[in-house]
């Protein structure tokens, strides 16, 4: 912990030598005109996947040779153990460092609906100015992009998306801004002399060279570049003419308002797939009246996918353990529609409602249709009158004590 102390301190140190404005202090290596794009050689941009703690160390190392880089994080990982919290990230913004985005669950764009590609993006994106952060690049998950991804980056405010990589240097004024070419991730087998070769190569060719980094260990998985390598990379491209710039730097353009989310059209997270960061919980879902005897988990044997979801309840009020949509302004409760859920239970099962009105208020709870025990996977369908409703929160609840596993929530 003293280490991370340390890099915190160098950081802050640097942000105090660059004055006391408040502004963003961007370390502006010689070689960079006024501009920000230089008029002759190359251009490199460091940038840095999903806010690993250890990039701190790797911020200190470009702070301390005039450098800044560009750090696409998630931020339902900022606090998580083993990533940045939102503290360690303010100084790397204060230092210079642009901070971007890169989705709420590192999710693949191009496999989702385009709703729930609009929570991801905007979402995630909305939460980072919430932090406090001016997000202007974003990095799509795996690099995997295509139009619809890409229509959803631009519409959710962004002015780039770092996308394809495999490609060594992109043209500085790029033909599609939101699919930046890159070359592959660096990591544990990259030589020193390849990551120089990209850098030779966007000097030689007047071009832009986006530079992948994600881990920094000796040995901690293939994305983890050496510490040694790293910092006599830096060293090397401290002595270039090519310049350094971060990605929103190279782009230009102003900082983009973020659209509101609408209520989406289909229920998100509805096979119960996602459960990063939520204490057991999908993601976009709320579990109420939990008790020692009343338990929620997810199980494997689901109808699709790996997870499904069961209640079991030995005693007491069995309707008190309900496990149903986010109840928020949109981002995860839908529209009203015709509900649908798959089930197998030991008791009968009932749907438990809740309607949001146009001004934000959730209403009570109410009781739907009750359904019979199921051995084998059962559909539960109900078209409740919701017209006027602004969103909705939906799910199963028991009857009596006793468990029921459920899977594939949908509106239709």
């Amino acid at each position: 912990m003293g280490r991370v102390v340390m890099m915190g301190v160098a950081i802050a140190m640097a942000v105090s030598a660059a004055g006391c404005s408040g502004q963003s202090a961007r370390p502006t290596p010689s070689a960079v005109p006024a501009s920000g794009v230089p008029t002759d050689g190359g251009v490199v941009s460091l940038t840095f996947d999903d806010g690993l703690e250890r990039q701190e160390q790797m911020a200190r190392e470009l702070t301390e040779r005039g450098m800044a880089g560009t750090f696409y994080v998630l931020s339902t990982r900022i606090q998580a153990a083993g990533y940045l919290s939102q503290a360690q990230l303010a100084l790397l913004s204060q230092a210079g460092h642009e901070i971007g985005g890169h989705t709420r669950t590192h999710a693949r764009l191009p496999a989702l609906h385009r709703d729930e590609q609009r929570r991801e993006v905007c979402g995630d994106r909305s939460a980072l100015e919430a932090m406090g952060f001016t997000p202007r690049s974003f990095a799509y998950p795996f690099h995997a992009v295509n139009a619809a991804a890409e229509a959803v980056v631009k519409e959710c405010g962004y002015n780039s998306g770092r996308g394809q990589a495999g490609v060594a240097a992109e043209r500085i004024t790029p033909g599609d801004p939101y699919n930046l070419n890159t070359p592959l991730s660096i990591g544990a087998r990259t030589t020193l002399a390849e990551i120089q070769q990209y850098v030779i190569a966007a000097e030689q060719r007047k071009s832009w060279a986006i530079l992948v980094f994600h881990d920094y260990c000796d040995d901690c998985g293939p994305l983890g570049v050496k510490p040694k390598i790293f910092t006599d990379f830096l060293d090397w491209l401290k002595g270039r003419k090519v310049a350094v710039r971060t990605v929103g730097d190279v782009i230009g353009g102003d900082v983009r308002p973020v659209p509101p989310v609408k209520a989406p059209s289909i229920v998100i997270n509805a096979s119960l797939e996602n459960y990063f960061g939520k204490e057991g919980v999908p993601d976009c879902w709320q579990l109420d009246g939990r008790s020692a005897t009343a338990t929620f988990s997810r199980v494997t044997g689901a109808r699709t996918g790996r997870w499904a979801g069961r209640i079991q309840v030995t005693e007491g009020d069995a309707g008190g353990l309900r496990l149903a949509i986010k109840q928020d302004d949109g981002e995860c409760a839908p529209k009203a529609g015709r509900l649908s859920v798959w089930y197998t239970s030991t008791v009968p099962v009932r749907f438990t409602l809740s309607t949001r009105t146009g001004d934000g208020a959730w209403s009570r709870w109410v009781d739907g249709p009750v359904f019979p025990a199921a051995s084998t996977w059962r559909q539960a369908t109900w078209t409740p009158r919701t017209a006027q409703a602004g969103g909705i929160s939906f799910g199963l609840v028991l009857t009596a004590p006793g468990q029921a596993t459920i899977d594939d929530f949908a509106l239709r």
